[in-house]
Parts: structure tokens; sequence; C-alpha cells
């Protein structure tokens, strides 16, 4: 196992590496276009302004782009300094926003801070926060008894569980535990850990899934979204429905009609349907590959790191923007359950852009440190 060093060799930064920088935006930039074809109709019934979405998600840019310069210049390390504030600062987000009076309510969840267009989720930062917490438990030097370094990670990850859940927010919750799992994986822990994990936390999830009515309709119309089309299947139906009417070239940007009435959230939770309706199956492969390559440039960063905290982390990082980008795309495509994840860099909302723009700075910052090139002069897999 690879032992953490803070104190790396590589003090000389390179370059931040362009073809992870070109893909974000790339990604950014279709998720303007999206976002303003799949909200004009709404946008200009109820708000007078068929722009109102978009002029909203550039000011959200400019400050994502402002995030991601600072953190690339922000060398990754000192956050080794920091977990323990890091993991207060977290747990005073998720406290705050179930006060009343201080949390910001909608759709029958409380899940936000502040006022008006600058309303921040605390829940999509606390991601980060918790992955930069757990590499740097599971980088440790020390882990002769891996029972204790793995007991209190577990009781700060099961109490964050529990005040997201509050909110209520089940698919942020299972996306923070899922990344649990990942980074307890690829940081060296036996296997039978993750099974016994898994094993006990199963009542735990018949109860959150089963015995609560509305996710458990999810979870049935999952099953047979046909048995209840006009119901509680009836969105997911539509979604298929614009897959259908999109083809392989799609109706044509601004002309897909299932995002008028018909889809849920379309230019947040459900925009990927959107894409595949009016840019067809072609358009959503090139998204799909827009992802691949975040991920196998974070790889590469990882690979290349110079220490064990860097690795981890890039990964980590990397896990978390690609992995809720396919259970995203897995839940528009009726592939997986329904929650409410939007799709990292192209869905409308300020948290997930500003969070998203976050780690992509921090990976940005890991890849100066590289203890090799890669990329363009490096050549494109090495």
């Amino acid at each position: 196992m690879i032992r953490a060093n803070v104190n790396t060799k590589s003090q000389n930064k390179n370059e931040p590496d362009l073809i992870l920088f070109v893909t974000v935006f790339l990604l950014i930039g279709l998720g303007l276009a999206m976002i303003y074809s799949s909200s004009a109709v709404y946008a200009l019934k109820y708000y007078h302004d068929s722009f109102y979405f978009l002029k909203r998600q550039l000011l959200w840019v400019i400050l994502g782009f402002a995030a991601l310069l600072i953190f690339q210049e922000l060398d990754y390390r000192y956050y080794l300094k920091y977990t323990k504030i890091i993991l207060f600062v977290s747990f005073a987000l998720l406290i705050l926003v179930l006060v009343p009076g201080i949390g910001q309510a909608a759709k029958g969840s409380t899940r936000w801070l502040g006022y008006g267009m600058f309303k921040i989720q605390p829940s999509e930062f606390v991601k980060i926060f918790m992955v930069i917490y757990l590499v740097k438990v599971f980088s440790a030097e020390e882990r002769e008894n891996r029972v204790i370094q793995l007991l209190i990670p577990v009781i700060i990850m099961a109490i964050l569980f529990i005040l997201i859940m509050m909110q209520p927010d089940f698919g942020t919750a299972v996306d923070l535990l899922i990344i649990f799992v990942f980074i307890m994986f690829i940081s060296g822990f036996p296997f039978l850990y993750l099974v016994s994990l898994f094993i006990i936390s199963l009542p735990m999830f018949y109860l959150l899934i089963y015995q609560v009515d509305y996710r458990r309709e999810r979870l049935l119309a999952f099953i047979d979204p046909w048995k209840d089309r006009f119901g509680i299947g009836y969105h997911i139906i539509q979604s298929f429905i614009a897959f259908k009417n999109g083809g392989l070239l799609g109706t044509g940007l601004g002309y897909g009609t299932q995002k008028i009435k018909r889809l849920p959230e379309p230019h947040t939770d459900f925009i990927f349907a959107v894409i595949a309706e009016e840019v067809g199956l072609l358009g959503t492969f090139f998204i799909l590959i827009l992802y691949g390559f975040i991920f196998w440039r974070g790889l590469l960063i990882s690979l290349n790191a110079p220490d064990e905290f860097g690795k981890l982390l890039a990964v980590g990082l990397t896990l978390l923007i690609v992995g809720q980008a396919l259970i995203n795309i897995g839940v528009v495509s009726g592939s997986l359950p329904t929650t409410g994840i939007p799709l990292p860099l192209i869905s409308y909302g300020g948290s997930s852009l500003l969070s998203t723009m976050i780690a992509i700075g921090i990976l940005l910052n890991i890849s100066r440190h590289r203890e090799k090139d890669f990329g363009f002069k490096g050549g494109f897999w090495f």
C-alpha cells in the first residue's frame, strides 16, 4: 500500500490538464443550450422572459469559473490540515438547513440556504467535503487497526446521512454512501468489510425505501411503469417517448415536445431526455463520450499524483462527478429508480454547477503536481 506523503518531492507546478478543462467547458456550453431549449416556453409563460433560466445559469457559470480558477491554484495538500474544520462546516450547514426560518423549503423538501436566486444546496458541497475527509482518513500512515480506522468514518457518515435524509434528500444521501464505499474499496480495505457493511445496511434500506410510500411507488414504477401509466409511471414513460421521438439524429434543437408539460423538471433532473429527443442518439453518445473523457483524465491525474492523498482524492472527485452523471442518465433512461439528482455541468442549478466546478478545480490543481507529463505533450494515453 502506498503511504501518504504530504511533503511531496514534486514542488514545481505544471500547467493544468488542458483536455479536462476543455471537456468541462464543452459540457457547460451544451448545458446552456439545452437549458434554454428546455425552459424557454415555461419561462416565457410564468416569468415573461424566455431567457429567465439561461441568464441565471450564466451567472452561476461565471461564479463557477471563478471558483475553478481559485481552487486550481490552491495546493490540494492544504486540505490535509483542515479536515476537522471541513467536518464542522459540513455538520453546521446541514443543521442550519433544518432550522425553521433559515432553511428554505420547496416542493416538500428543505434543502437550501440563502435568498432568491442566491440559494445554495449545502448537501452538494458536503459531498466534496466528505470525499476530502474520507481520503485523508483512508490514506493515513497508520493502518494497523482497520476496524477502529473504519468505525469513526462510518459514524460520521451515518450522522451526515441522517441529516440529509431529514431534508429529505434520498438521492444525495445514497450518492454519498456510494462514494464512501468506492473510496473504501480503492484505498485497499478488504472486500469482506464492504460485504459486511452491505449486509448490515439492508434492513435500513428496507425501512427507508419499502416502508415509505412514495419511494416504494417509485421503485414499483421502475420495475413496471406501465402498470400505472397515468400515475406514478407517467413521467418515466414520457422520458421513453422522448428517446423514441429523438431517434438517431433528433427532432432538432428547440423542436422537442416532451419538455412541454410532459417531462418533470425538463431543465434539471430530466434534461438528458430533452437532449435525447432534440439531438438524438448521436447527441447522447457525444455527452457520454465527454463524461468518459472526464473519467479518463481523472484516472490519469490520479495515476500521476505525487502522493497517496492526491491519488485517492483525484479518484474520489472523478467518481463523484461521473458517478452522479451515470445515476442521472440511468434514471432518465429507466435503468435506475427515480431520484432527484441533476446531470453535472448540464442541468440547471447553481449549487450543482458550483460544487462540480470546485471539484474540477481541485482535480486541475492535482494535475499541476503530476510526476510526469501527459496529455498533448506526453501523449494521449500516457
